[in-house]
């Protein structure tokens, strides 16, 4: 089956992909929660990383359904050749920000130098999930629905 590989930054919609995605039958998992993702804190700042064997083990267990993983770690691009489609969520920064502010599931992006952070991250991390990823979808002005129907779709190419 179809594994897909959704990622973009903070803002974007990913959560809230995966979660209408789920609402209606897929099999979703949220890598930026849970157990999939070890933290690294250094004097430069904290790095996220997948781990190895639980992203192995979620993939692996795609065999009977398709399988939609949603995330944005450092080390993203070690998984790629596991993953069928790349899919980037991008949305213009005033959006991300916007919608980061009023979003009640997730407080990252709520202090100044998380809001530093995602500022620096759209300037330098986006230009490089731009060139990895094998479909771009902006849903600056999209709703949940019609993201979904686009993930879905990538399903039957």
């Amino acid at each position: 089956m179809t594994v897909v590989y959704v990622t973009g930054l903070s803002g974007v919609g990913k959560t809230s992909a995966l979660k209408g995605l789920n609402r209606l039958g897929y099999q979703t998992v949220d890598t930026d929660y849970g157990d999939y993702v070890i933290e690294v804190t250094h004097e430069n700042g904290t790095e996220r990383f997948l781990k190895e064997k639980k992203m192995t083990e979620l993939v692996e267990s795609a065999r009977s359904s398709h399988l939609f993983i949603s995330g944005c770690c450092d080390n993203q691009g070690v998984f790629y050749q596991d993953f069928d489609v790349v899919v980037l969520l991008k949305a213009e920064l005033t959006s991300m920000l916007e919608r980061v502010e009023k979003r009640s599931t997730n407080d990252y992006g709520k202090t100044p130098e998380q809001r530093t952070e995602i500022l620096e991250n759209h300037r330098t991390v986006l230009p490089l999930l731009e060139k990895s990823a094998d479909l771009i979808l902006d849903t600056t002005n999209l709703s949940i629905d019609e993201v979904c129907k686009t993930l879905e779709s990538v399903l039957r190419n």
